[in-house]
């Protein structure tokens, strides 16, 4: 399993040299942090979610099966969920993503 934390700057306090603080969330040797000044990962999401032009995906928690690949955009995720208060994806459940991507482990290896 691949864990990938983007970072991008939604409030005023958010930049770069407080992305590192913000890892202490995160503490596991699977997850790579990534800081996306420019939101141009999160403007990508948007469109591949078909949130509104004024919603940049942020607070979003993203899971894929084992066969997902990058290319010039973004793959669909297998499931999704928020802690923003949108009408796509699901409200966001630890249990429940947990369970999601247990689903996903759980898949035989191709």
């Amino acid at each position: 399993m691949r864990v990938y934390a983007v970072w991008i700057p939604m409030i005023q306090s958010d930049f770069e040299m407080t992305v590192g603080r913000a890892t202490k969330y995160l503490p596991d040797e699977r997850v790579s942090h990534f800081w996306d000044r420019d939101k141009e990962l999160a403007k990508a999401y948007s469109q591949r979610l078909r949130l509104s032009d004024e919603q940049p995906a942020w607070d979003m928690y993203m899971v894929y099966d084992r066969d997902a690949e990058w290319n010039d955009a973004p793959p669909m995720p297998t499931y999704w969920m928020t802690k923003l208060d949108l009408e796509q994806g699901h409200p966001f459940n630890g249990e429940e993503l947990a369970t999601e991507i247990n689903k996903i482990r759980a898949q035989p290896k191709k």
